[in-house]
């Protein structure tokens, strides 16, 4: 199954078991230290040549997650990163809570005055909104792009603040406007060109697509954004009803 799942991607073979490869290091499947399986034990389980294996092992040597040794082949060299996944929250507050206290490294893309399409979100919009691209990281590792809109006058009102750090958590602890109401809808998709350079993952890797609006009690969009998330990133926990 999983040698024709690869045969029909247009992706070459040899990225692909690289990504096979560095799933199963991340994944905890080899630890650091243990062996590889050998080269002719790999071509047997992916039914490609050689030089394709090679070629896969070159890319994790160069990422230095493995290392040939004399006497005991290819090693692997690296801690799988403890990373914290980000959760898919079904409530406002949870998701603020998320948020509060977390600190990732912020790069502003763009900024300029403008407002997010009338066929993208629900509810009414307000005159003008600052809006921002940005990308979001942790630990060194970029793991979400994000394009938001904030109304106009809520931004100005704290905009060093906003500059600076994570919006939500800004919204939810001023005193006006007050939060009325709150969407969220995820969808799975496939990273493309753009975002495949901007979060250093490959092209057609899964994303998770989250677009989030909050409206005043006007039912005005105080708060519109798109997220793009690393498919890895992204734990989603629900309360199945009875």
């Amino acid at each position: 199954m999983l040698n024709a799942a690869l045969k029909k991607n247009k992706v070459p073979l040899y990225l692909q078991i690289a990504e096979v490869l560095r799933q199963r290091i991340n994944g905890g499947v080899w630890s650091q230290g243990d062996t590889l399986p050998s080269l002719n034990a790999l071509m047997e389980e992916f039914s490609v040549s050689k030089v394709t294996i090679r070629q896969a092992v070159k890319l994790l040597q160069e990422d230095e997650l493995l290392a040939p040794q004399r006497g005991r082949g290819t090693v692997v060299t690296a801690v799988p990163k403890n990373r914290r996944p980000l959760r898919v929250e079904t409530t406002l507050a949870d998701l603020i809570e998320m948020y509060s206290g977390d600190v990732p490294d912020v790069l502003n893309l763009s900024e300029d005055f403008s407002s997010p399409a009338d066929h993208l979100t629900e509810g009414r919009l307000a005159e003008e909104y600052f809006h921002m691209r940005r990308i979001h990281s942790r630990n060194g590792e970029r793991y979400c792009v994000i394009s938001m809109y904030i109304e106009k006058s809520v931004f100005l009102d704290s905009e060093e603040r906003f500059r600076k750090e994570l919006v939500l958590p800004i919204l939810f602890s001023l005193s006006t406007p007050k939060i009325a109401r709150a969407r969220q809808k995820m969808i799975i998709a496939k990273c493309n060109i753009e975002t495949a350079g901007l979060i250093n993952i490959s092209i057609g890797d899964p994303v998770a697509e989250i677009r989030r609006v909050l409206y005043d009690e006007n039912d005005t969009v105080i708060y519109h954004a798109d997220v793009i998330y690393r498919g890895d990133y992204i734990r989603l926990d629900m309360d199945l009803r009875p």
